[in-house]
């Protein structure tokens, strides 16, 4: 959701808000995905963007969903694999 939410830039507060996370959690998730090059940040404007790694996940994931939603109809019943995660854990 963080990258989706990064994709044409955007602030911690508005990625607070897609991902329905406090400033906290954002804090540490976006510091891990800045570490791993999924996700940069410009400093003059504090915008985060999603960078080509990340976006290479995006379509992975995508992909994967698809495959899911194929292999099994009670899939479709998520909206991303985030939502399915949830409900594993």
């Amino acid at each position: 959701m963080i990258l989706e939410s990064a994709r044409h830039g955007a602030t911690k507060s508005r990625i607070m808000h897609d991902a329905y996370l406090s400033s906290e959690k954002t804090g540490v998730y976006l510091k891990f995905l800045e570490e791993h090059k999924l996700l940069r940040c410009e400093m003059g404007n504090k915008l985060y963007h999603t960078t080509e790694k990340g976006f290479e996940i995006l379509d992975e994931s995508s992909n994967l969903n698809e495959f899911l939603h194929k292999l099994d109809p009670i899939f479709s019943d998520f909206d991303s694999l985030g939502e399915f995660s949830d409900q594993l854990g």
